[in-house]
């Protein structure tokens, strides 16, 4: 792959992840929260399965530690985090959502230093509560009286909890992750998900509408298991050419390419709050970043 062709499918995987907010948003509309997310792993759960045996066949028996790693990143990834973020859809904005979940390099950074020993430069921790500021602007709205009442948008604070569970995937991804190839792994985390969520989905809700009934609900779920999927296959091998760092750097725009699509596809209006706690998340992340860790 050439650096020209890295950044292509950068482009590419930002405008994928983005536009999963507001097709999410519409999704959820028609179907609940564990259909989508269940429907996803079972989409995706057998072209991971074909994609992973073609382009990297096992060279050793699964292991203890690997199956132990599928079940703990399906139960942080698409059990917990995809499900919370599809039900915090349901009562926020995508703008909303977007914001966010900007903020989970942060996180990151603050749990790798609470949980993996990690000690954080000062430029990491004034990054650390400037996002955390910008988090505070989104959830209240821009308004004092919101934060002082605690009257927040129950949506925000489901996203925020969906977060919270992208980041123990994210922590034991580097703390104790299977050795597979990426392609594996994200296979066999769909295979856990689809057989935790599917048997839970039909005993909440039953067997879901046809996709007749509910044209924009199994859109959304394909749009989820190929399109986003994809995405996340298409950012490791970015990521091999290009380092984390720059391609990380480059997803910073993705609050503002949610914003845009929102509004294009959606009509959802921009209020200033959202360009403020936008600009103060990703200065927060910039600086957190860039602050790294001292071993």
């Amino acid at each position: 792959m050439t650096e020209r062709r890295a950044y292509v499918l950068l482009v590419a995987v930002l405008l994928l992840w983005a536009g999963h907010f507001p097709v999410g948003k519409v999704g959820v509309a028609e179907l609940p929260p564990l259909t989508l997310t269940a429907g996803r792993a079972l989409l995706a759960a057998p072209w991971l399965l074909a994609l992973a045996r073609l382009t990297g066949p096992l060279e050793r028996p699964l292991v203890r530690r690997d199956l132990v790693a599928f079940v703990v990143l399906a139960l942080t990834g698409l059990v917990g985090n995809t499900t919370l973020w599809f039900w915090g859809l349901r009562y926020t904005t995508p703008i909303n959502a977007g914001i966010l979940g900007a903020v989970s390099p942060v996180v990151v950074a603050l749990a790798a230093s609470l949980l993996l020993g990690d000690r954080l430069r000062p430029l990491a921790w004034a990054g650390i509560a400037l996002g955390s500021l910008g988090v505070v602007v989104t959830v209240s709205r821009g308004s004092l009286a919101v934060l002082l009442s605690l009257s927040f948008n129950r949506g925000d604070l489901l996203i925020l909890a969906s977060h919270a569970a992208w980041i123990s995937y994210v922590v034991y991804s580097r703390a104790a992750a299977s050795t597979l190839p990426p392609a594996w792994v994200q296979a066999g985390a769909h295979v856990v998900s689809g057989a935790v969520l599917v048997p839970l989905s039909l005993a909440v809700h039953g067997l879901p509408p046809s996709p007749r009934a509910a044209p924009t609900g199994w859109a959304a779920m394909l749009y989820g298991a190929v399109p986003v999927t994809l995405g996340h296959l298409w950012y490791y091998a970015v990521i091999r050419k290009i380092g984390p760092g720059r391609a990380a750097a480059f997803m910073n725009l993705m609050p503002f390419t949610v914003m845009g699509l929102s509004w294009l596809t959606l009509g959802e209006r921009v209020y200033p709050y959202h360009l403020v706690g936008a600009g103060v998340v990703i200065a927060g992340v910039l600086l957190a970043t860039r602050g790294g860790a001292r071993r």
